[in-house]
């Protein structure tokens, strides 16, 4: 049987994934295909060039990820993304995607032609920076003649490139419901928070090509850029599936 696995956008929320993929390589999961965006995409890439997810977790939890918003100058955005690119090129021998281990897609929009785009070749850590360029906050990337950001704005969980490549996909999501937020004091709080509604509808019509959908609602708990939570958002990602999959065979 060949799976699919999805790896959605989420900010720090995204650690959540490598609990994820830590529960399912205890069941002995492997996919054949892994597709990421944003957050997802960092993961991924790390995954599919062989990390193990034990491998990343020791990563991520010596890992000052404060420091991967760098200020900048720049009237396109608050926050530079130089300090993720130097951590991947740290951890992350493979120039292009397609030398990577598995197969793996990146999803981004290209801000040109104002469209989905999903990498599968190319150069690797420019494309996941592209992934992860939330509008205002991260500068976009220029890849050849156009810029691309977030892929997250038309689409958080990316099963479209995989779906005619696998016979089962597992969805890791890791922004389950919105609660209530009494206040908002600044145009980040309200940028943030107008993104991550603008991007539940594009989640909802995808649920439906997942076999299984795992969206640990304790992450709710979580700030979108709580730094200080890594421990507790892998932690979160690990018990909430190998609860979930006790009892799946494949």
């Amino acid at each position: 049987m060949k799976i699919g696995i999805v790896l959605s956008g989420g900010a720090v929320r995204g650690l959540a994934h490598i609990g994820v993929l830590k529960a399912l390589e205890e069941k002995g999961i492997k996919p054949t295909v892994v597709s990421g965006v944003s957050a997802g995409s960092i993961v991924g890439a790390f995954y599919c060039s062989g990390y193990t997810a034990k491998e990343m977790e020791e990563i991520a939890l010596k890992t000052n990820f404060t420091s991967m918003m760098k200020p900048t100058l720049s009237k396109k955005a608050f926050f530079s993304l130089d300090n993720l690119e130097k951590f991947l090129k740290k951890y992350i021998p493979y120039k292009n995607i397609e030398d990577l281990k598995i197969p793996f897609y990146i999803t981004t929009v290209n801000l040109n032609k104002a469209q989905l785009t999903y990498f599968n070749q190319g150069d690797l850590i420019k494309i996941v920076k592209a992934s992860c360029s939330l509008p205002i906050m991260f500068k976009p990337v220029k890849i050849e003649k156009d810029y691309y950001i977030d892929g997250g704005v038309m689409n958080n969980l990316p099963v479209d490139p995989i779906l005619d490549k696998v016979d089962f996909i597992i969805a890791s999501e890791v922004n389950p419901f919105l609660s209530y937020e009494k206040d908002f004091n600044n145009i980040f709080s309200i940028g943030i928070r107008s993104f991550f509604l603008s991007i539940l509808s594009n989640v909802e019509s995808r649920k439906k090509y997942c076999n299984i959908f795992i969206q640990p609602p304790e992450l709710t708990k979580i700030p979108l850029f709580a730094t200080w939570k890594v421990k507790e958002t892998i932690e979160i990602g690990y018990n909430y599936t190998k609860q979930l999959i006790k009892d799946l065979n494949l």
